[in-house]
């Protein structure tokens, strides 16, 4: 029941992650495009940036710690269904891949996207930019590799 409610809520702060940092997305697209007057960057307040950097954070915490535990090749928190069916640990192994690539691809739309415009809003760039070690040090903690 605990591996189902850390789940759960592990499911929701990424769910919100990803939609601040579409709507950041969104302000730097109408911002730098002629004519939108839809959003401003005032529109992405100051709640909004530091809700989406801890978000950022929690979420990049959680797969790292989860990688860095996980044996390479193995799904990361196959640990939790050691006892249980095949379909179980198959619907883990799915949730757990599509967590991380949900995060990966928020991370490097938040960093392109900070590259190509890194004054436009600058809590987006700095999302960005720490998704960018983040992810690194991720794979460096799956692959069990060392900078020697």
């Amino acid at each position: 029941m605990k591996a189902v409610a850390g789940g759960v809520i592990a499911i929701v702060l990424l769910v919100f992650y990803v939609l601040l940092v579409h709507a950041a997305i969104a302000v730097v697209d109408c911002v730098s495009t002629a004519g939108c007057t839809e959003l401003t960057a005032a529109s992405f307040n100051d709640v909004k940036s530091q809700a989406m950097s801890v978000l950022g954070g929690l979420v990049s915490a959680l797969i790292i710690s989860e990688l860095a535990i996980a044996k390479p090749g193995e799904a990361p928190a196959a640990r939790l269904l050691v006892a249980a069916s095949d379909r179980a640990k198959n619907v883990l192994r799915w949730t757990t891949w599509l967590y991380i690539a949900a995060w990966l691809v928020t991370g490097a739309w938040a960093f392109w996207t900070g590259l190509n415009h890194p004054a436009t809003l600058p809590a987006l760039t700095s999302v960005g930019q720490a998704w960018l070690g983040l992810s690194v040090a991720s794979a460096y903690a799956y692959f069990g590799l060392s900078p020697s």
